[in-house]
């Protein structure tokens, strides 16, 4: 597992506050920096899942949703590797501007919502919306996939395909 993040104090945090990266059983790398810089500066990793989480906040790395951003994660993907989108934010709705690049690029789409608001007591718990793209048919129409996924608007060109010469925020407030 190889983790692209910017903040090193939250790298300091996962290391000395929690368990699961000094304890993983698995190789686990860590690589300080902006994702896309570090990307654009490495060979080709053949990654089988690129996972992008970084739009929670009000004030997302719009970077990271351009046309030339997902060139740069086609290089590093395997040929049947998946695009795993977090698109959960209280003010945008980024689920036009990742559609508009899965039509750009040719990936089948699954968008699914975990909600877990029934769990008592797990006040950390919070409901998330994730697009995955691929590829491969099969995966999207995998039975656990299929089963979670909701209908997506595919034909919507309400946002245009955002570029690293041209993203608009007004356009995805919700």
């Amino acid at each position: 597992m190889r983790i692209y993040e910017i903040n090193p104090q939250v790298q300091r945090v996962a290391t000395s506050w929690f368990t699961y990266l000094p304890h993983c059983k698995g190789k686990v790398e860590v690589a300080l920096g902006d994702a896309r810089l570090s990307l654009e500066r490495e060979p080709p990793q053949r990654f089988d899942l690129l996972v992008l989480d970084a739009f929670s906040s009000d004030a997302i790395p719009v970077h990271l949703l351009t046309k030339e951003a997902f060139e740069v994660y086609e290089r590093h993907l395997n040929t049947n590797g998946v695009i795993a989108v977090h698109i959960s934010n209280h003010y945008l709705d980024l689920e036009p501007v990742v559609v508009n690049l899965a039509r750009h690029f040719g990936y089948k789409l699954a968008a699914i919502d975990y909600d877990d608001t029934d769990s008592e007591g797990d006040w950390w718990l919070y409901s998330s919306t994730w697009i995955l793209l691929t590829r491969d048919q099969r995966i999207i129409a995998s039975s656990a996939i299929h089963a979670a996924a909701y209908k997506v608007n595919t034909n919507s060109t309400k946002v245009p395909l955002w570029t690293d010469d041209f993203t608009s925020l007004f356009q995805v407030l919700k």
